[in-house]
């Protein structure tokens, strides 16, 4: 029974997510005016906003004008029921499964933020930054979490210095929220597996040809899926590349 409350409960944020998602990017009011069809600018119903369902049901498709509605709001709503659901099989009812929940929400925005519009909202990172912060003492204490916002933000301002701007001033914000949760460990571990997918998939794009040495790449969404992995099992890819000796000392 708890397990269905939290389903329903991410399917309820997810839902709010996609709204935030895009709204933020364009300045527009999260609160008002209510959910309406990008297209048509016809307003919802109860109907028409059952996360998930509703989606199905339509076909993917306004009820109204019969414009095509984005995947996006689908895959959010069932990433958001899924990543939720893993935080509170993992925590229970604890306080690090509310952190672990605004952690997971913050990552959700920023990760597809980046993938629709090519951004990463000040406005989502920067109070982000905060929360983590004052968060801390429950999580990883106050040092760890500031230290590992201001080497892992360090570190993209030299990548971004070096590259010429090939990091963007949102990915280096992103770092700095991130380093908060994982502290300058986790953030490190974070930075080398978002490196690492980000490469990989840099090369899938040139051997297809659909894109070439110059074009930027989206690390956004590679940092926030890293983040999101090193705050759940850390301890478990550390075991895994170093194997269990590691923490029998």
């Amino acid at each position: 029974m708890v397990n269905i409350i939290v389903i329903i409960f991410a399917l309820l944020i997810g839902s709010f997510l996609n709204v935030v998602i895009y709204r933020i990017p364009r300045k527009e009011s999260v609160l008002w005016p209510g959910s309406h069809c990008p297209a048509c600018e016809q307003g919802l119903k109860i109907g028409d906003l059952m996360p998930v369902i509703s989606y199905v049901w339509l076909g993917g498709r306004c009820r109204y004008c019969r414009d095509r509605i984005s995947p996006r709001y689908l895959l959010v709503e069932i990433l958001t029921v899924i990543t939720f659901l893993l935080v509170f099989l993992k925590w229970g009812i604890s306080v690090e499964t509310g952190t672990g929940w605004i952690f997971t929400a913050i990552l959700t925005i920023t990760a597809f933020t980046d993938l629709d519009e090519g951004i990463i909202p000040d406005l989502i990172t920067c109070p982000g930054i905060v929360i983590g912060l004052l968060l801390s003492p429950y999580m990883i204490g106050i040092k760890s979490s500031a230290l590992g916002a201001i080497i892992f933000s360090g570190i993209c301002i030299s990548i971004a210095i070096l590259s010429h701007g090939g990091m963007g001033g949102g990915d280096i914000k992103l770092a700095g929220f991130i380093g908060t949760f994982t502290g300058y460990g986790g953030s490190m571990i974070t930075l080398i597996i978002a490196s690492v997918a980000g490469g990989i998939w840099a090369a899938i794009l040139l051997w297809q040809g659909k894109a070439h040495r110059k074009t930027a790449i989206k690390f956004g969404p590679f940092l926030s899926v890293a983040a999101w992995l090193v705050w759940m099992y850390e301890i478990e890819i550390l075991i895994s590349i170093f194997g269990y000796s590691l923490y029998t000392y």
